[in-house]
Parts: structure tokens; C-alpha cells; sequence
């Protein structure tokens, strides 16, 4: 395709993403059937819904990497403005387990329990066993629990006399993308949708659970084997954001970015990522080596009929 019609392509998006119309309703749809997407799968799925509903005639194209980035920010905020009235909104975020690709994420500003029970008619007692999950996911090694451990926690659980159906249980944190089931290991973790709803209640019991926050977005970390510690500074950062920081960097040196306890910068580099196995994953990520005299690697749904009136 020509760079002109590239460009008018970009400018008729840029036009629609600002005004919520009909190809953003069918994005809160897909995004409420779904509690989260990939971003790129997300981004094109409301270029679709313009080319169906609202392109006027006119030629309308994906947009490159850049373009993306950029038609996704506002898509968010737009989308956000009238998703305000249900106290939901949409947050970018990432998986720990995943390298490549970032995700759109459904949130909701209830609590943690309050939205769990109502947007999963789950009871008191079957919350109760979701949170000794995330406790034992959290104080775990790998951000991780075997899956004959998860359902030994509910041996005790009684509802109105009989146990609690823990498999099914499972299969329902699961399918409802809240947890991330490894079949062939037979481990559970929690899944990125779950980390991002649960920052608040991390935020809370954090101690407890003994997490730590990315000195680059701020954000609690659950797999600290996979995240990058820097025994100069003493900060962890998310991998996806050491990522993200090398591919911002023209230069051939790129710096920890975390403060020294004089509120200085942190002098440890960051080098080049070194391709290898995924922690109890098959799939290839990349570690960071922060280097200094020694380096360490610690190594939704449903919603209120309010929506109704956004999504018809």
C-alpha cells in the first residue's frame, strides 16, 4: 500500500477512535465475554469493526507496530470514559510468562471478592479457597503451585456440609482466565488478568505475601524467578519492562533503573538478553543479567445489565 494511503487510512482511525460509536461497542462486547485479549488482537478487532460498521466507503488498513501503540492509549481512554458508570475500566498489561505480546485487560474498581462472587456467582467459602491459592501461588518459589496441592486446600472447606467441588472449581478460575494450568507439569499459576485485578489487594497484604513492586511501572511482582534483582540497588523490575527498556535504548549501554539509597541512579548494567528456557514453561523467553562485581537472577465474566446501554 502506498505511504499516502497509509496515512489516510491512519487519519480516518484516528477520526472514529475518538468518538464512542458502534465499533466500540462491539470491542466492550468482545472484551466482556473475554476479561481479557491480546493488544494486538484487540486493536485489530476494532480496525475490523470500522471496516464493517463505520468506514463510510473508504479503504481502512491495520496499522504498523507505531501506529498501534498509539490508536490503543486513546482507544483505552475513550473507552474508559464510558465505562466509568460501571466502575469498570481497561488497563494494558502484561503476562510474566510471555514475552511477546501485551493484553488488554477488563477490570473492575469492587473489590477483589465483590467482583469475583458476582461476576462468577462463586460463594463466600469457594472465594475463600481462591485467596489460599493466590497466598501459596505468591509465597511459592517459582510463582507457582502443583495442582494436587491446590486441591488439597480444600480438603477442610465445607459449604452447607459438603466439600467443596474443588476440580470444578479450578477448571472455572481457568476458564474464566484468572488462573494458567500447565497440563503437562500440573502446575497452576495465576494468569496476567488475575494479577492485574489483584494489584490493590496485593498492595494490602504484600508482607504476607511477600511481594515486590517493578521499580519501572510500579506494579506488584508474583514470579520473582523471572524478574530481574539487582544486588546493587536491591530492586526487582518485571522482565517485560527490562525488555521494554533495551528496545527504547539507541545506545550500546543500558543502565538498572532503579535508585541507589542516596537517590541516585543505579550504576549496574543491564546486557543484551541471553535467549533461554522459560521457567516450567515451554515456550523461550529472555533473562537479563544485571552485572556489577557479582549478578543474581531471583530467578471476566458477566456484569450488570448497565452494560446494556454501552454495548446496544
Amino acid at each position: 500500500m502506498s505511504e499516502c494511503s497509509n496515512s489516510s487510512s491512519l487519519e480516518i482511525l484516528r477520526g472514529i477512535v475518538e468518538n464512542y460509536g458502534v465499533p466500540h461497542k462491539h470491542l466492550v462486547q468482545l472484551i466482556i465475554k473475554h476479561g481479557i485479549l491480546q493488544a494486538h488482537y484487540f486493536c485489530m478487532k476494532f480496525v475490523q469493526y470500522v471496516q464493517v460498521y463505520d468506514s463510510q466507503g473508504n479503504t481502512v488498513t491495520q496499522p504498523d507496530e507505531e501506529q498501534e501503540k498509539a490508536l490503543l492509549e486513546k482507544l483505552i481512554v475513550v473507552i474508559n470514559n464510558a465505562l466509568n458508570l460501571l466502575n469498570l475500566r481497561l488497563i494494558q498489561a502484561d503476562d510474566e510468562y510471555d514475552d511477546q505480546n501485551s493484553y488488554i485487560v477488563l477490570l473492575s474498581d469492587q473489590r477483589p471478592s465483590d467482583f469475583i462472587r458476582d461476576a462468577c456467582g462463586l460463594t463466600q467459602t469457594e472465594i475463600t479457597l481462591f485467596h489460599l491459592w493466590i497466598n501459596a501461588i505468591c509465597n511459592s518459589e517459582n510463582g507457582e503451585i502443583s495442582k494436587h496441592e491446590a486441591l488439597s486446600m480444600a480438603s477442610d472447606l465445607l459449604v452447607k456440609g459438603k466439600k467443596v467441588d474443588e476440580e470444578y472449581l479450578l477448571q472455572h478460575y481457568v476458564s474464566n482466565k484468572w488462573l494458567v494450568m500447565d497440563t503437562e507439569a500440573a502446575t497452576i499459576r495465576l494468569g496476567a488478568r488475575a494479577i492485574a485485578e489483584l494489584q490493590n489487594y496485593f498492595s494490602s497484604y504484600a508482607d504476607e505475601l511477600g511481594l515486590e513492586k517493578c521499580v519501572v511501572c510500579g506494579k506488584f511482582i508474583v514470579t520473582k524467578n523471572r524478574a530481574i534483582f539487582c544486588e546493587i540497588c536491591k530492586t526487582f523490575s518485571h522482565r517485560q519492562c527490562g525488555l521494554k527498556i533495551i528496545k527504547s535504548v539507541r545506545t550500546g549501554k543500558v543502565f538498572c533503573p532503579g535508585k541507589l539509597e542516596s537517590g541516585q541512579s543505579c550504576t549496574a548494567r543491564l546486557r543484551l538478553p541471553v535467549e533461554m528456557q522459560s521457567v516450567n514453561q515451554n515456550q523461550k523467553g529472555f533473562f537479563f543479567l544485571l552485572l556489577f562485581t557479582a549478578t543474581k537472577l531471583y530467578v471476566y465474566f458477566k456484569v450488570s445489565a448497565l452494560v446494556f446501554v454501552l454495548v446496544h
